[in-house]
């Protein structure tokens, strides 16, 4: 079993202890840190397969808010180790999809385990996952790259032809919305027929004129979109 692992754990006896077990059996340490709030730009640039992180740290994320976030942003399968027991913790813990959840002092064929589900899980989603975050575009005479995380907007025009909508222009397509959307990340909802919106730039909604405001451009949000726009947002 090849794989590269981080471990966020902020007392130094299950850090080395954990560190042990990886060696043991033959799994590489890709990083390694204390504070839940500096190890999500630690995860992002050494790019692990798995993720190994104690509930309880210092910092104003924990061990939850990072995993989730980990998960959500970086598709990284994350594991829990830890000291708690208690049925909400574990709850709260189960509600941010972890490949595993592990009890200290950890033994080695339990993270063993759980880790090679975590990496057969992640491939499974990986393979059953065709969504991209790059598409290119003919413009002119050439083949343009876009990012997708930077469109704001993708609209249709007409029957054949869609716009993506960025921040500073508008990128045309030859290609039907349906097509073209079944293949987009999971941050575009539909809020319209003819209108997907990114729903990680959203700014405002302007509930009098239904219209969802996104870095200064607008897209209707149809009414029998309506409630699936709102559950999708967080209010307060």
């Amino acid at each position: 079993m090849n794989a590269r692992v981080f471990i966020v754990e902020d007392e130094l006896i299950h850090s080395e202890a954990l560190k042990i077990v990886l060696e043991e059996i033959g799994l590489e340490l890709a990083g390694e840190c204390s504070n839940a709030d500096e190890a999500f730009e630690m995860i992002r640039q050494s790019k692990p397969d798995v993720l190994l992180v104690d509930i309880s740290l210092p910092g104003i994320m924990n061990g939850m808010t990072l995993a989730a976030k980990v998960h959500e942003e970086l598709g990284i399968p994350h594991i829990f180790t830890t000291s708690f027991s208690q049925e909400d913790i574990i709850d709260q813990a189960v509600a941010t999809n972890p490949s595993g959840y592990i009890k200290k002092p950890v033994e080695n064929a339990n993270l063993i385990a759980a880790i090679k589900i975590a990496l057969q899980n992640n491939g499974k989603t990986q393979k059953q996952d065709k969504k991209t975050d790059f598409i290119f575009t003919k413009i002119g005479n050439k083949l343009i790259r876009i990012n997708l995380r930077e469109v704001l907007i993708i609209k249709a025009d007409g029957d054949n032809f869609i716009s993506l909508i960025t921040e500073k222009k508008e990128i045309p397509c030859r290609t039907t919305l349906k097509e073209f959307c079944s293949q987009i990340p999971d941050s575009f909802i539909q809020v319209h027929r003819s209108y997907f919106i990114n729903i990680d730039h959203l700014d405002s909604f302007n509930e009098p004129d239904q219209t969802a405001i996104l870095k200064g451009h607008s897209a209707p949000v149809a009414r029998s979109f309506r409630k699936d726009f709102l559950d999708s947002i967080k209010r307060v």
